[in-house]
């Protein structure tokens, strides 16, 4: 089959400044056509390798991941828009996600014999991937997929492919004869549709907003090839219970644990806290305590274009487009339709950048849960509705339907605690966390319930599972203490 032109193309922005990145040359139906048929004669190959060739070249990748830092955390900025601090963690991350895969996917030793399972791949994985994350996430599944044995195609979000067309040409030089396991099709929710009802594709991961979910659903039920369930990561509308059975320390300590989920990647994160269920004898208090803590924030003036600039602690930069910026205009003003009051969010920076946008993190004071906190803005605004009884708490934080992904709660009292972990809807439930809402997996896997996701990921109890066949399963011991050689 010969490689076919593609002929459309996509302008790359940076967020950090409005400015053109690249002008990069999209995919359609006949180049992932030609790129699926590339993986799967690689993945034919790659069957042939045990586990042991398959690790050391994952472990070359970490290796070259970690050598090619600086340039990749310099991408990330300009590509993705955020600072330097939380590009730094997420290459650190990607690296480590490598590793920590391998090390896993294997058994302690037992009686003095090494042990893993193996199971068949299920071949060819569809990967989608979002803005906010360009590298890390997409670690998340290439990992365990390549080390299971399988191909991924990679479609990285339309905003931000020049990380990942970075990483392909790091994998590249690593993977030499296998390089074609890792393919990168550029193009927008078009051809995320193609890959996702492409009946040689056999599984799909994606990460991205609910709308999206539903769509990949639908197809995948038209499909004939769709025995194996996706992976599904979309997002969560993420509520948080602040009870009055607390001392006044612990609610001023409460308030900044939240503020770390509330403006972490400038409130583009599917963690963040995005309402929060105060006590009504304290509603007053919680209001005037992130006032206050806002106001110190934007007095330190660290809202700035993150190229060359240092990095403030919550990774709070500029907001992905223009697009955000819209959506984050109409929820302000929505919620004061609906009776709220908005304290913040103004637009920072226009004039040095009018093509990117910076904005004050919001607070929506309502006086009920109403509409507009039934979707997810994806952008620095919480919003404030008080409770009267526990129970009416407990439904406030879980009437949404997609609030399926992180729930939390702060109470110095257990037997709260205790009622909140049996009836909080989400897949991920927080008690008295000291960042929010924010890296919920304390390495348990990571997913949610209900509208915010499908599967779970980072499943540290057995990493390969999700992206292999239950037709076969081969528990394979070795006695360690004889060696071998190559």
């Amino acid at each position: 089959m010969s490689k076919p032109e593609a002929q459309n193309s996509i302008t790359i922005t940076s967020p950090c400044n409005g400015e053109v990145i690249a002008n990069l040359t999209a995919d359609n139906g006949q180049t992932l056509a030609y790129k699926i048929k590339q993986a799967m004669d690689a993945q034919n190959k790659w069957l042939q390798n045990p586990r042991h060739v398959r690790e050391k070249i994952l472990t070359g990748f970490s290796e070259a991941i970690t050598v090619n830092k600086k340039n990749i955390v310099d991408l990330i900025i300009y590509d993705a828009g955020k600072t330097e601090k939380e590009a730094i963690a997420e290459v650190t991350g990607a690296a480590d996600i490598l590793i920590k895969t391998i090390e896993n996917s294997r058994l302690p030793e037992f009686n003095g014999m090494a042990r893993c399972k193996e199971r068949p791949p299920v071949g060819i994985v569809g990967l989608i991937t979002s803005f906010n994350f360009p590298l890390a996430v997409a670690h998340w599944t290439i990992a365990p997929a390549l080390l299971a044995g399988n191909a991924v195609i990679w479609k990285p979000s339309e905003k931000t492919p020049m990380v990942a067309i970075a990483i392909k040409e790091i994998f590249d030089k690593v993977a030499g004869d296998y390089s074609d396991l890792l393919q990168i099709i550029i193009g927008g929710r078009e051809l995320g549709s193609r890959l996702v009802s492409h009946e040689q594709v056999d599984m799909i991961s994606a990460t991205g907003s609910v709308a999206m979910g539903q769509g990949i659903k639908a197809a995948l039920n038209k499909k004939n090839n769709n025995k194996i369930l996706p992976i599904l990561e979309l997002g969560g509308n993420n509520g948080v219970i602040i009870s009055d059975k607390i001392t006044d320390e612990h609610l001023r300590w409460s308030i900044s644990a939240i503020m770390n989920s509330f403006l972490a990647t400038s409130g583009q994160r599917c963690t963040n806290t995005r309402r929060l269920i105060v006590q009504k004898n304290i509603y007053n208090k919680t209001i005037a305590l992130l006032e206050q803590n806002i106001k110190d924030f934007l007095a330190s003036n660290v809202i700035v274009n993150p190229i060359g600039n240092p990095s403030n602690e919550y990774g709070y930069a500029a907001l992905i487009d223009e697009d955000a910026f819209q959506r984050f205009e109409s929820a302000k003003t929505q919620a004061v339709k609906e009776g709220g009051k908005i304290l913040f969010g103004k637009r920072l920076l226009a004039k040095e950048y009018s093509q990117a946008y910076f904005v004050e993190p919001s607070l929506a004071v309502m006086p009920t849960q109403s509409a507009i906190m039934y979707k997810e803005t994806f952008a620095p605004l919480l919003f404030i509705v008080p409770y009267d009884t526990f129970d009416e708490a407990i439904e406030l934080v879980n009437t949404p339907d997609n609030a399926g992904l992180v729930g939390g709660i702060y109470t110095q009292n257990k037997e709260e605690t205790e009622i909140f972990a049996l009836k909080n809807g989400a897949g991920h439930t927080l008690i008295n966390s000291p960042r929010g809402t924010g890296t919920p997996a304390y390495g348990m896997g990571f997913g949610g319930n209900k509208e915010s996701g499908t599967g779970e990921i980072l499943n540290n109890a057995d990493p390969l599972q999700a992206f292999t066949k239950a037709d076969k399963f081969s528990r394979i011991a070795t006695n360690s203490s004889i060696k071998m050689e190559l």
